[in-house]
């Protein structure tokens, strides 16, 4: 049986690893709108007409939640240590097809448990099984189960050989996962590897920041710059302004630049999804009127005020959004008495007036506006 499992192509057999592709994906690609593809080119599960690392993982974890066959976890933990106790080629070649087949983001931590009370010893054999996954493998979900065997193995040796793969977004927050369960700076090292990264690979990993660190620095670093980098904030800056409590450092007397930034781009936020529910929104705009009124008079407050304005007529007849908000009666009265005041002052009326004249190229006022704020997340 295993002579004819030889006699046979592997699945792995002379194909382009992950992992090399990965460390010099310009030796590979020709293309450079396909400069991120992974080399197995597997079919996109929520197909949006180009591929983004991690777009398909964000998917499920967010928006579609899966009911996992308790025996299918057993019959993969089954293999699994069939593949590192018998160091059979067949057990390896049954454990690596099954795993490329599926998501691991659906139940890898179902996985980790039934390991866990299992009370499986970890040997040599399951390092080498987990380094050569993650160095060798053609399959994308089967180095991510590589990265998370590393994790649970507690190879240490491994951080360099993981930080490396990491830095494709795909397997970013996989490596969080590992490096979790091997060092205690594991959340530093993350947000190092996080900070070039763009997009949904980037929201992966700040969702195991917020979820999983109780560093102060690190709670700081999530208010002002987890939501960074993204397609959109909206994707995550609820989660790091409620998770990472902005109000701790909005109550303070003095803000730092990237905090005012943060905030600037969370109340654009606020406004513009006020049908939805945000517990912290009222003190949000109440304490950012505060700070910044009679200091800061450039686009972006401009944007800001408008924005308010346009929500106070709202309300006026409908207080729907402010119940939202958690706006409270008297932070309500502080925010209309607030804006009222701004607008009319020079600075406001002066921009006001080149938001309706100017038409110069490149860019009317409003599309510099437009700009200015869109970038605010970047």
């Amino acid at each position: 049986m295993e002579r004819e499992s030889l006699d046979k192509k592997l699945p792995w057999e002379n194909r382009l690893s992950i992992f090399r592709f990965v460390q010099n994906p310009l030796k590979y690609v020709t293309d450079e709108d396909e400069f991120d593809c992974l080399p197995d080119r597997i079919p996109l599960r929520h197909d949006i007409g180009i591929y983004f690392p991690a777009y398909d993982d964000y998917m499920d974890y967010y928006q579609f939640d899966k009911e996992i066959n308790p025996e299918f976890i057993k019959r993969l933990a089954d293999m699994f240590e069939a593949c590192v106790n018998q160091g059979n080629i067949n057990a390896k070649i049954e454990f690596y097809n099954l795993l490329k087949k599926f998501p691991i983001i659906n139940y890898h931590r179902n996985f980790i448990d039934e390991i866990s009370k299992r009370r499986i010893v970890v040997t040599p054999q399951i390092k080498e099984l987990g380094r050569w996954m993650v160095m060798e493998a053609p399959d994308r979900e089967v180095v991510k189960m590589g990265i998370i065997i590393l994790g649970i193995s507690h190879d240490v040796d491994s951080i360099p050989l993981l930080k490396s793969i990491a830095k494709h977004g795909e397997f970013t927050y996989y490596v969080g996962s590992a490096l979790y369960e091997l060092t205690p700076q594991w959340d530093l090292m993350l947000i190092d590897i996080i900070e070039p990264l763009y997009y949904w690979g980037r929201v992966m990993a700040v969702t195991l920041l917020l979820d999983y660190s109780l560093r102060e620095e690190v709670r700081k670093w999530c208010v002002r710059y987890g939501f960074r980098h993204n397609y959109s904030p909206d994707y995550n800056i609820a989660d790091c302004m409620k998770q990472g409590d902005i109000l701790k450092d909005m109550r303070k007397e003095k803000w730092d630049e990237p905090l005012l930034r943060a905030v600037q781009v969370y109340v654009v936020f606020l406004l513009e999804n006020a049908r939805y529910s945000y517990k912290n929104g009222g003190e949000v705009i109440r304490l950012y009127l505060k700070y910044t009124i009679g200091k800061r008079r450039g686009y972006v407050q401009f944007h800001i005020i408008r924005q308010l304005c346009e929500f106070l007529k709202i309300t006026e007849k409908d207080k729907t959004f402010v119940e939202n908000l958690n706006m409270s009666e008297e932070d309500y009265s502080d925010i209309w008495i607030d804006v009222y005041k701004e607008i009319k002052k020079p600075w406001f009326q002066k921009l006001l007036g080149e938001n309706r004249t100017y038409r110069t190229y490149p860019y009317t006022t409003q599309e510099r506006l437009d700009n200015i704020v869109r970038n605010l997340g970047f």
